[in-house]
């Protein structure tokens, strides 16, 4: 398996225990009747740079990322430098990410909130809901063209919208076909971490202007930035280097 099949083989086992202590149906009960959240969508507004500042404790290719990890400091401290919305990691294997980081993240913020997931299920999207989340991200590497619509479908009847992320132009194609109008595409290559800014501008460059292009990884100055909103990128998923950073809001208002 690569590490791609790899996560998502991990993070089964606890997935299906948490279905045997609350039933998906008992998930979509707890929804009825909850707030909106901030629209995702909305809050990249051409006038300005919208970065998606994340909160990322590690990952798999670049190990520990920030030990001191302070997410509720850090998620009001990126609101207040101007991020656009906030992308939670969840994973807790192999990115050290929790569902519960995203419900306390939703209560000290006023911006929408992506669950950043390795998501095959819709007990995964539900949970998403609940824990307040505005929009999920579903990774075209992981799943076939029809169980991509049927979880993207899935997400908006229960208010939730999709950021779907693609590598190369096949994965690009799909979701254009699924009608999906955020599009990511990602600089790294989740199965061999290879990362290709070159190639993201040139998969930007085929995301009509009807969709919300969003350019994601390996993102760290603002020159990078700039000749990527250039390229068609309306939207930047910038994690790394802000957690890296000492103040990662000063850091964002450098990027921006």
């Amino acid at each position: 398996m690569n590490i791609l099949e790899q996560i998502v083989a991990d993070l089964q086992p606890a997935l299906e225990q948490r279905k045997k202590l609350i039933s998906q149906q008992e998930l979509l009960t707890q929804i009825q009747g909850m707030p909106d959240t901030p629209s995702f969508a909305a809050a990249f507004r051409p006038e300005r740079i919208n970065v998606i500042a994340e909160l990322k404790k590690a990952s798999p290719s670049k190990g520990l990322i920030r030990s001191d990890f302070n997410f509720q400091e850090c998620a009001v401290e990126l609101e207040q430098a101007g991020a656009a919305a906030l992308s939670v990691l969840t994973e807790p294997n192999y990115f050290r990410g929790n569902l519960e980081y995203l419900r306390e993240v939703s209560s000290l913020v006023q911006i929408p909130l992506l669950c950043k997931d390795f998501i095959v299920d819709p007990y995964q999207i539900c949970e998403a809901r609940l824990h307040g989340a505005s929009a999920i991200l579903l990774i075209a590497a992981l799943l076939p063209k029809e169980e991509l619509q049927r979880l993207a479908d899935f997400a908006a009847s229960i208010g939730l919208e999709v950021l779907g992320e693609a590598h190369n132009e096949d994965e690009l194609e799909m979701l254009l076909d699924c009608k999906i109008r955020l599009i990511g595409i990602n600089a790294r290559d989740l199965k061999t971490f290879v990362c290709d800014l070159p190639g993201v501008k040139k998969l930007l460059g085929q995301i009509p202007a009807d969709r919300i292009a969003i350019a994601e990884s390996a993102i760290r100055s603002r020159d990078e930035l700039l000749s990527l909103r250039d390229a068609g990128a309306r939207g930047f998923l910038i994690g790394e280097t802000l957690m890296r950073a000492a103040q990662p809001g000063e850091k964002l208002k450098e990027l921006i």
